[in-house]
C-alpha cells in the first residue's frame, strides 16, 4: 500500500529529543515492515564542519493532529562526516510513502550540502543483507565500495582476557587533546585538522572518551570508546605504521576490554573493514562475532553541486 499526501522537506544542524524519538520510530518501522536498517548514526555532533545542516526530515502534512502539530514523519536522512574528505549518508522513508522520490530527496539534499562544503567523497550506507538498500543505491548510480561487519563481545566473554605487560593507557583530557590528534593523525592517515576537531567535539561529549597507548618507547597508538548504559563501543583503535606486526593493536585492545571489564560492561561492539583480514583474525581471536554488516556505496560527484542526483 502508499499512502500520497503533500510532503515537506525541513534541514536541521541537530535533531531535538522529540524529532530523535520520532526518526527512532521511523527506523523501527522499516525494520519491523522489510528488515530494512539505515545504519544511521546519531552522533552528527562529531561532523567536522559544526554548522553543517546534518540532517534532512520528511513530513507529510496530515488532518490528523499529533506530537509534530498535524505533521507525520514519513523520511529521515543524516549525514555522517568527521573529516572533511568523506561523508556518509543514511536515509530510510516509511513503506508506505515508498516510491515517490523521497529517497532521491533526502539523499540529494545531503549530497549537494556535503560538495558545497567541499567533501569530494560521498558514500550511502545501508545495511548489507538488504535487497531494497542496494537496489536504491544502484538507482541512484552508486557504485559498491565496501562493507564493514559490526561485531559484539558478549560479557561472559571478558574474563578471560589478561592486562597486557608493558603497556598503559592514559585518559585524555582537553588539555592534552594534542597529542591525542598527533598520533592520531599519524594512525589513520588523516589530517591534522581533522584529527583535532575530532578529538574536540569527541571530549565534549561525555558518553565518548579517548587513550593514548604508551609503551616503553613512548607513545604506540589510540583508542576510543563511547558509552551508552553499561555497554560500550569502539570507534577507533589503531597502532602507528612503523610499529605494526608487532602484537601492539591486540595489547591495546586488550589493555580496553580489561578497564570495560572493570566497569561491569555487559556487552561490547566495534566496527571493522569487512575485507580487513588482520583486524577481523585479531577480534575473532578475541571472541567478537559478526552481528550485521553495512554496505557503503560511493555516490558519482560532479564539479557542480546542483547537478548531484
Amino acid at each position: 500500500m502508499t499512502v500520497c499526501l503533500p510532503v515537506g522537506l525541513e534541514d536541521l544542524v541537530s535533531l531535538s529529543p522529540e524529532e530523535r524519538g520520532e526518526v527512532e520510530e521511523l527506523i523501527a518501522e522499516c525494520k519491523s515492515a522489510d528488515g530494512f536498517d539505515p545504519c544511521m548514526h546519531f552522533d552528527t555532533h562529531l561532523n567536522a564542519e559544526a554548522g553543517m545542516p546534518a540532517w534532512r526530515l520528511a513530513w507529510a502534512e496530515s488532518s490528523v493532529g499529533g506530537s509534530s502539530g498535524g505533521r507525520i514523519l514519513v523520511g529521515a536522512a543524516c549525514v555522517f562526516a568527521p573529516t572533511r574528505s568523506e561523508g556518509e549518508i543514511s536515509a530510510c522513508v516509511s513503506p508506505v510513502f515508498r516510491r515517490q522520490g523521497i529517497f532521491k530527496s533526502l539523499y540529494g539534499g545531503l549530497a549537494r550540502t556535503l560538495s558545497r562544503a567541499g567533501v569530494t567523497s560521498v558514500m550511502i550506507v545501508c545495511e548489507g543483507t538488504s535487497p531494497f538498500g542496494s537496489a536504491i543505491a544502484e538507482r541512484l548510480g552508486a557504485a559498491l565500495d565496501h562493507g564493514e561487519y559490526r561485531m559484539r563481545l558478549p560479557a561472559d566473554r571478558l574474563s578471560g582476557v589478561s592486562a597486557p605487560e608493558g603497556l598503559r593507557l592514559l585518559s585524555v583530557t582537553p588539555g592534552a587533546s594534542g597529542e591525542f590528534a598527533a598520533i592520531s593523525a599519524r594512525v589513520f592517515g588523516e589530517p591534522l585538522r581533522d584529527a583535532t576537531d575530532f578529538a574536540g567535539a569527541t571530549l565534549a561529549d561525555p558518553s565518548r572518551e579517548l587513550f593514548v597507548a604508551r609503551a616503553t618507547e613512548g607513545a604506540v597508538g589510540v583508542a576510543a570508546i563511547a558509552r551508552q548504559g553499561d555497554a560500550y563501543e569502539f570507534f577507533g583503535l589503531g597502532v602507528l605504521s612503523e610499529l605494526r606486526r608487532r602484537g601492539l593493536g591486540g595489547a591495546i585492545l586488550d589493555a580496553c576490554l580489561v578497564v570495560l571489564r572493570k566497569r561491569g560492561a555487559s556487552a561490547i561492539s566495534l566496527e571493522v573493514d569487512a575485507k580487513n583480514g588482520p583486524a577481523l583474525a585479531l577480534y575473532r581471536s578475541r571472541g567478537f562475532v559478526e552481528e550485521s554488516r553495512a554496505d557503503y556505496w560511493l555516490l558519482p560527484v560532479p564539479g557542480k553541486p546542483e547537478d548531484i542526483i
